[in-house]
């Protein structure tokens, strides 16, 4: 390695910040942490960036972009020690020192993976890839994994950086690539306005799927919906609140005859006005008319003077 870096002092003024070749982050418009810069400030840059040298005494960013940033907020005139790789080092060789660096750090994201991927299919071919990049990606060396993944770029960018973030599912943003623009946009709207868990991205999206699929019509129609729209944008309902209203909704309209019974249930439970020490549970899906009632003692001495009682009520005069 000591062949491919060299340790050099770089004024921030050569250093061409609008080149982003090796950048593998969604997001152009980067700012450094307040932390980072603080720390910056009190230490300078602990951990060195890395550069890449494209003229004489000329270099663009191939990890550190932050760091470089929040130092040049501190003092546009300074200067950086900095890893360099030199113009006659093989660009596959760059890209593969910039996994391992990121790595030391962190795992990759799914689209920090689709990018690098699609920049690495422009400088070699698919064997090398699958043979020395997939396995270091976490991915199944194979052809598909290349695919599968640069599919991600067919995404919008609000989607993509979701996903970069962590606030959409993973396998979700797979299900979108399958759907419509205009059917992406309305459930990523519902996904990012209710802040729904993965478990509530995932039955939002297959109830939506196949309620549509039914009505011949697409899911950014059955959303718009006067229905819809009015526990969207209920005023005075937070969040989790229009969740529950518009997945029970839904559930309606996917499984009616079992809403409907899930209803009576709540009337029926209602109305026996149960303490809190006992429930009442029905049968999955209402499958018959069978029914579960459990009673928390506080003991055992609580459960051994109410069991004749119950034993009475459940078997009479049989015992």
């Amino acid at each position: 390695m000591s062949q491919i870096l060299n340790f050099k002092n770089i004024a921030l003024s050569h250093i061409d910040f609008g080149d982003f070749s090796y950048s593998l982050s969604p997001e152009l418009d980067i700012v450094p942490d307040e932390s980072l810069t603080e720390s910056i400030s009190r230490h300078g840059i602990l951990h060195p960036p890395i550069v890449r040298e494209t003229t004489p005494d000329f270099y663009i960013i191939v990890s550190g972009r932050k760091r470089l940033l929040a130092l040049k907020a501190l003092d546009t005139e300074s200067a950086c020690g900095c890893l360099v790789i030199y113009r006659h080092v093989p660009e596959l060789d760059v890209f593969s020192l910039l996994l391992e660096e990121i790595q030391l750090a962190r795992k990759l994201t799914t689209i920090e993976k689709a990018i690098f991927l699609q920049k690495i299919t422009a400088i070699t071919d698919e064997k090398h890839i699958i043979r020395d990049f997939l396995p270091r990606l976490g991915l199944a060396p194979a052809p598909f994994s290349i695919t599968h993944t640069i599919r991600l770029f067919d995404l919008e960018d609000p989607i993509r950086r979701s996903l970069h973030h962590g606030t959409l599912s993973e396998t979700v943003a797979y299900d979108f690539i399958l759907l419509s623009p205009q059917d992406r946009k309305a459930l990523f709207e519902i996904i990012t306005s209710l802040r729904l868990s993965f478990s509530f991205q995932k039955k939002l999206l297959n109830i939506c799927r196949e309620l549509a699929s039914r009505a011949n019509m697409s899911i950014a129609a059955l959303l718009d919906n006067d229905e819809v729209q009015g526990i969207l944008h209920h005023q005075d309902a937070n969040p989790p609140q229009k969740t529950k209203n518009l997945m029970l909704w839904l559930s309606r309209k996917h499984m009616p005859r079992s809403s409907q019974a899930a209803e009576e249930f709540r009337h029926f439970i209602a109305a026996m006005q149960l303490p809190k020490n006992i429930s009442v549970a029905h049968t999955p899906f209402f499958e018959d008319d069978s029914m579960i009632l459990s009673i928390t003692f506080s003991n055992r001495k609580s459960l051994q003077d109410a069991w004749e009682k119950i034993r009475h009520a459940a078997y009479g005069n049989d015992n």
